[in-house]
């Protein structure tokens, strides 16, 4: 068992230690999903942005390498009677899904875990329809002291991030992939709320 099997059943408390950036991010994801869309959430954890996706889409694919942490994204969306979700174990750097699928792909707070973001990126732009967006809010956890902070004793429970944004890095990594808007959420972790232009 991996340290996100071990933590799914408490991320939701871990969360709301930084509850500021989560609200923004939530918000930031119901204004951008288009009413009728079909959105891929990879890595979505407990499902916090997949359900706030399923308000307008007309379907989400809710996907995480961890099977508790999708049981609890399960729960979550059946307690919020969302019918448009369905749920399933992938590898967001090796998705089954035919090029150009969803309108729609978010990939929030994983990209910092990954040895090679960049390849998670193209992977997730593939599958992403010409014109639609692929939302990835990431923590920019160089941004200040309290991040630092907080960080350090996540990683006492086994975090283990590869990489270490701050606005200026996580800009420099999603250089080249088309038209981006980034924006800084504030909060204990800020959070790099980047959105890219499949073009």
């Amino acid at each position: 068992m991996d340290f996100w099997d071990k933590i799914a059943g408490v991320y939701d408390i871990a969360e709301s230690f930084n509850g500021r950036a989560y609200r923004a991010m939530l918000e930031g994801v119901r204004q951008i999903v288009p009413q009728g869309a079909a959105v891929l959430d990879c890595a979505a954890g407990t499902g916090e942005l997949t359900a706030a996706a399923a308000e307008k889409a007309d379907s989400v694919l809710c996907t995480d390498l961890s099977f508790p942490m999708l049981e609890q994204a399960r729960k979550k969306c059946r307690k919020a009677g969302l019918k448009n979700v369905r749920f399933a174990e992938r590898d967001i750097t090796a998705l089954d899904d035919s090029d150009e699928t969803y309108d729609i792909v978010i990939a929030g707070n994983v990209l910092h875990l990954l040895d090679d973001p960049q390849a998670a990126v193209r992977e997730l732009l593939r599958v992403t329809k010409k014109g639609g967006k692929l939302i990835l809010p990431t923590f920019l956890i160089n941004e200040n002291k309290a991040a630092k902070i907080l960080t350090g004793a996540y990683k006492l429970l086994g975090f283990d991030p590869s990489s270490n944004y701050s606005e200026s890095d996580y800009a420099e990594m999603l250089r080249g992939f088309g038209p981006m808007k980034l924006t800084v959420l504030k909060g204990t972790i800020p959070v790099g709320f980047a959105v890219l232009k499949k073009m």
